[in-house]
């Protein structure tokens, strides 16, 4: 999609879904973005925070009352879900995402799958931790015992360090070597992989360090 074609173009833009989320949790998100975007039911829970939605996106099975000044974006196709529909038809440097995490595992593992099909960096966030795709270079400081998880969605090359079980240029996959459980050292966390599909989780306190990071490891690989 062209820049003249998006709906909604914003530095960052956070989407808010339908999922588990809290009004607290919208708001203290809200801060580190620059638009708010609902996908289908997610307007109600944008609502209920206060936080004014500028368009509201989906297949709108779970919305009949909006607005009339509410701008829509109504997309029936039946074969993305409502969060693949907002990041088709919205452009951001970096996309947060509150409302995608818990509930139902088959559409947590949907916005997972949208996650890896998504050039542009997302992190999905929840009340205890965050969620986003590695890019080819990434690095923040971390402190010392703060837990963190790394998981392979496909099967990829990835070097691990400033962690407990460090990783050197190792062949990780679903059904192999995994990284969950781990923890830093303290001092600088450093990942690079040869590809997009390595999943990392971190304490949801630690976001505004991983925005600066994505930025930084995302603009590299753009400008390569």
């Amino acid at each position: 999609m062209t820049d003249d074609n998006y709906l909604c173009r914003a530095s960052k833009i956070l989407l808010i879904g339908a999922g588990p989320s809290t009004a607290e949790l919208i708001r203290e998100i809200s801060v580190f973005s620059d638009a708010i975007v609902a996908a289908d039911g997610g307007f109600r829970a944008a609502e209920n925070a206060g936080a004014r939605a500028i368009l509201v996106v989906g297949d709108m099975d779970s919305q009949h009352d909006l607005p009339t000044d509410q701008a829509v974006a109504h997309i029936a196709d039946q074969e993305t879900t409502d969060f693949q529909k907002c990041l088709a038809v919205c452009d951001a440097d970096v996309f947060l995402g509150v409302g995608f995490l818990g509930g139902r595992l088959d559409h947590q593992l949907a916005a997972f799958s949208a996650l890896l099909n998504e050039p542009r960096p997302v992190v999905l966030v929840d009340e205890a931790q965050l969620v986003f795709v590695v890019p080819p270079e990434f690095f923040m400081d971390l402190e010392a015992e703060t837990p963190v998880g790394f998981y392979p969605m496909v099967p990829i090359q990835a070097s691990l360090r400033g962690v407990r079980w460090p990783l050197s240029n190792a062949a990780m996959s679903p059904m192999g070597q995994i990284a969950t459980s781990n923890s830093a050292l303290g001092g600088t966390l450093e990942i690079s992989v040869d590809g997009p599909g390595l999943l990392a989780i971190l304490p949801r306190r630690d976001l505004a360090g991983v925005l600066t990071a994505l930025d930084r490891g995302f603009g590299k690989a753009q400008h390569q």
